[in-house]
């Protein structure tokens, strides 16, 4: 099947992209795919909207082949910059609560057993975390290791609170201790339903999707969710499968996880309506599940298959695809990646530079079905010529 018209419905995960942002990283991954498949694509502005989203026009123009796209915005991106206000006392305690919560109730654990490199981006703040504040105890402590008399903790304890407040900006700040706090105490308040406004977006992503869907007559409709974006986007795909599940069925509709940290949430005990609409999204709906997975990235639970780890028997089962990023973008850009887990995480959503089987131009932006992709040309690039033409 030959794509003219498609529906992007993209879900970021704990970032503080706002819509437009999103847009000029997006307009970047499209340049590559242009350069790559020697296409032309052009872009409406992006026209933002109600609960964080925002959305634009694309048209891709290919040698002999053209693709109309809408693409849609689904960020929390305003939420997110409230934990960022926030006192440095007050990110540290909820991100300790976070870490705390998450050892106590075998969650940990959970992630062990399914992928040891997600355990390794866990423990990195909290790591952190630990060896800031015993380095401001050492700084309170100084009158008794100097030998001097409890009078000195006047001075001593003022000295320790300040020090810790300056590591906690730098070197804190530059090994991004405090956003990575914040990440956890924002996945805790979406575990235990306790940020207002985070519900509120729930149901608000839901109507939004809904209306999309009523809405378009696209050719397939591809949903998108980065690492976090995971969990919204399958909570709202769940919530129209219960309101209106005859919108699932209109046209193709495919879920593609990128780098996912579904599982992050979804190993909690308390989790359990994450739980239930992940089965409902695999047992109960004809969405494809397209899942890729990255060696490099610790930011996700790389090895794992969502169903199983989660005890799911699926409808369909998940495609689960694992890549080599060196295999997607130049030398350059993957060294550039290698020093900072970061950007390696964000390597997803920059555009291949390289013909493989990964590439989220072509998924989003090409002639082809994005399970034509995953299924019939799996492993491969797209069937696209040298000169980026579709074969006769």
């Amino acid at each position: 099947m030959i794509v003219k018209k498609r529906l992007v419905l993209n879900f970021t995960g704990y970032e503080g992209l706002h819509p437009n942002a999103v847009r000029g990283r997006h307009m970047q991954a499209i340049a590559d795919f242009d350069r790559l498949w020697h296409s032309h694509t052009r872009a409406t502005p992006m026209q933002t909207g109600d609960a964080g989203c925002g959305a634009m026009q694309l048209t891709t123009q290919g040698t002999n082949w053209q693709t109309e796209v809408e693409f849609c915005q689904f960020g929390t991106a305003d939420i997110f910059d409230d934990y960022a206000k926030r006192s440095t006392t007050a990110r540290l305690l909820t991100g300790l609560r976070a870490f705390i919560d998450i050892l106590l109730t075998g969650t940990l654990w959970r992630y062990a057993r399914t992928s040891w490199r997600f355990v390794l981006f866990f423990l990195w703040p909290f790591g952190m975390t630990l060896a800031l504040v015993g380095l401001a105890a050492l700084i309170a402590t100084l009158p008794f290791i100097l030998g001097l008399g409890p009078l000195h903790l006047i001075w001593s304890l003022p000295l320790a609170i300040a020090g810790g407040a300056v590591l906690m900006r730098w070197p804190g700040k530059k090994f991004f201790l405090s956003y990575l706090l914040d990440d956890w105490s924002a996945a805790y308040d979406r575990i235990h339903a306790g940020n207002p406004k985070l519900n509120e977006r729930r149901q608000e992503f839901a109507a939004i999707l809904a209306q999309k869907l009523r809405e378009t007559n696209a050719d397939e409709i591809v949903i998108v969710g980065h690492s976090l974006g995971t969990v919204p986007a399958v909570e709202a795909i769940a919530a129209v499968r219960r309101s209106h599940p005859e919108l699932l069925e209109r046209q193709p509709v495919s879920l593609l996880s990128i780098g996912s940290c579904l599982l992050m949430l979804a190993f909690h005990p308390k989790a359990k309506s994450l739980r239930e609409d992940i089965r409902l999204v695999m047992q109960d709906t004809p969405v494809l599940w397209a899942e890729f997975q990255a060696l490099t990235d610790i930011i996700h639970f790389y090895g794992s298959d969502p169903a199983q780890a989660l005890a799911i028997a699926p409808t369909n089962k998940p495609v689960i695809s694992r890549i080599r990023f060196k295999n997607v973008h130049s030398e350059s850009r993957y060294k550039r990646a290698k020093g900072n887990f970061f950007k390696m995480h964000l390597l997803f959503l920059k555009g291949a530079q390289k013909r493989n089987a990964y590439d989220i131009g072509m998924f989003l932006h090409g002639p082809f079905t994005l399970r034509d992709l995953v299924t019939v040309h799996k492993g491969t690039a797209a069937p696209l010529d040298e000169e980026g033409r579709l074969n006769a």
